[in-house]
């Protein structure tokens, strides 16, 4: 028996999909004289729209009951010559959109329109024209600038290559009815669920759960990710600490020679034990619930774990970029120091010396 909430979720994902890939079709014109469009996406309207295109416009976005992102995360912008692809909003290079990853750069932009081809055109290098902000950046922002950089350098316009959607679980055929319903009941799809709700922790930068959500989906540029977007070859795909091995997001997250040692590092100074599975999601609902199942000791375990792949993710970024080499001690002072000041920040009353918090965290938090 078909689970009919899914599958209506899966009949309204097929008119996401048109929107994208029929825009010349004389029903989406109709949509665009009823609701308006702005920057290429058509509005979601007052309180009088339908809640059928209330129901549509959370699909699209990832956001609500019938989102979570089980749309808007398989659907890719294969990028030739740059038109009609926004710079800003579409998801055409990396993970997720460039906004969503820079929302500082894009709240600072005067190119919020801009296509990918304007951009191109206009010189995204450093020192382009591209890069227009309303006000002098700050040193921070211009390491953002820079990151960007980083992550365009290797994309190149196609003048005479047209632009198209991507259906990630099926590139050639699409998107079908009938796969967004198997994604859906599927039991990963239960798993990233469950996951989605503890990447979002109070006492966590919002720039780390960021880096945590699209990690659970494999959406970081992993060489394995970049193989599959044909902007790495086979050559170049092995793991950042020369391991010998394909460097897959759980390979490096989990098992790889340096920073796969790393988790059981901060078992023993937890006091925890325990072993890592293969499968990210996995290993995020069992680590956060190694040390008990009450609400300070989980929140505790999920703070580590987020705060654990995000030095993973540096110290990778680090070696790529930088050439910058880190010993484990190093990067277990760097658990241990931000974890404490993490916590300290949002603590009234947060009495003891960092010291204290290095020799015994558990005691320090009562949580023992």
């Amino acid at each position: 028996m078909r689970k009919l909430k899914d599958f209506n979720y899966a009949l309204l994902g097929k008119w996401c999909w048109r929107m994208l890939v029929d825009r010349g079709g004389f029903w989406y014109r109709v949509l665009v004289a009823r609701y308006g469009e702005s920057d290429g996406r058509l509005e979601v309207g007052g309180r009088s729209v339908s809640k059928w295109w209330r129901e549509l416009a959370k699909i699209s976005d990832g956001v609500g009951e019938g989102g979570g992102g089980w749309f808007s995360d398989r659907v890719f912008r294969r990028v030739g010559n740059g038109r009609n692809t926004l710079f800003w909003t579409d998801r055409w290079v990396g993970d997720v959109s460039v906004c969503m990853r820079f929302s500082r750069l894009f709240d600072l932009t005067l190119n919020k329109s801009s296509t990918v081809a304007d951009m191109y055109s206009l010189g995204w290098e450093v020192g382009g024209e591209a890069w227009r902000w309303r006000r002098r950046l700050w040193v921070w922002e211009e390491e953002m600038v820079e990151e960007c950089h980083n992550l365009l350098n290797d994309f190149i316009v196609q003048t005479n290559v047209t632009n198209r959607w991507q259906w990630l679980p099926n590139i050639t055929g699409g998107y079908t009815v009938r796969g967004a319903y198997q994604i859906l009941t599927s039991n990963d799809n239960l798993v990233l669920d469950d996951t989605g709700a503890l990447v979002w922790h109070k006492q966590v930068p919002l720039k780390v759960s960021i880096l945590a959500w699209r990690l659970l989906r494999d959406r970081l540029p992993t060489k394995n990710n970049l193989l599959r977007r044909d902007i790495l070859h086979n050559a170049t795909i092995l793991c950042v600490v020369g391991c010998g091995n394909d460097e897959s997001t759980s390979h490096l997250f989990l098992h790889s020679d340096s920073f796969g040692s790393l988790w059981q590092h901060i078992r023993n100074w937890l006091g925890v034990s325990g072993v890592d599975p293969y499968n990210i999601c996995d290993h995020f609902i069992q680590f956060t619930n190694s040390l008990g199942t009450s609400t300070n000791r989980c929140s505790l375990m999920q703070l580590m774990w987020l705060l654990c792949v995000w030095i993973i993710w540096t110290k990778r970024n680090n070696i790529i970029f930088n050439n910058i080499q880190t010993l484990m001690l190093e990067l277990m002072k760097k658990i241990k120091h931000y974890s404490f000041w993490w916590l300290k920040a949002n603590k009234t009353i947060f009495v003891f010396a960092s010291e204290k918090w290095w020799s015994d965290p558990l005691q320090y938090l009562g949580v023992d």
